[in-house]
């Protein structure tokens, strides 16, 4: 019997881009995340608590379809890119045979190897008032490249529906005078 674990991290957090916690059930923290992607030579780490890293998603090429591998060990896991024609909404990592499905404006998503759902991803309110990403991952050893897969999702979010904040800004910042 497969005994889902549910992974948690606050939503404003996940956006902010910092070191980013991942908790359990409990409130008992498991792995730690950070780096920044968007640049050449962006890379994000996932360590456990001790401070032993897990795993690593690098990125290799910037543009509109920037593709990125993984490692795990220390060892390469396979690959993530989008590509042209298909869907943004539907991508699949090589090697692995993965497919992510899923909602870059609500940050839905669903994982599968082959016709299981290894990851489940969703927004949820918890009792202190907010909001958190909600991981449901089937098997703790996918759990650090999903959790990888998962801050190249928002990276992509975040590309794709930047906040209105720095809408914001950048309109400042273009005050023309046509007179």
């Amino acid at each position: 019997m497969i005994q889902i674990r549910k992974l948690y991290t606050r939503r404003d957090m996940f956006e902010i881009g910092t070191q980013l916690t991942f908790r359990d059930s409990d409130k008992k923290i498991i792995y730690f995340l950070s780096g920044h992607l968007g640049g050449h030579q962006g890379r994000i780490d996932l360590f456990d608590i001790q401070g032993k890293l897990l795993a690593e998603a690098r990125q290799k090429s910037l543009g509109f379809f920037p593709k990125f591998i993984f490692l795990e060990d220390g060892h390469y896991a396979g690959s993530l890119r989008r590509y042209y024609g298909i869907n943004h909404d539907m991508l699949f990592v090589k090697k692995l045979n993965w497919f992510i499905f899923g909602n870059l404006f609500t940050f839905n998503y669903k994982v599968f190897k082959g016709r299981d759902c290894i990851m489940k991803i969703h927004e949820v309110t918890l009792p202190d008032g907010g909001n958190y990403l909600e991981f449901e991952i089937s098997h703790k050893e996918y759990e650090p490249l999903c959790l990888c897969i998962a801050s190249i999702l928002d990276y992509w979010a975040k590309m794709r529906n930047p906040s209105r904040s720095k809408q914001t800004e950048l309109n400042n910042n273009l005050n023309v005078n046509y007179s």
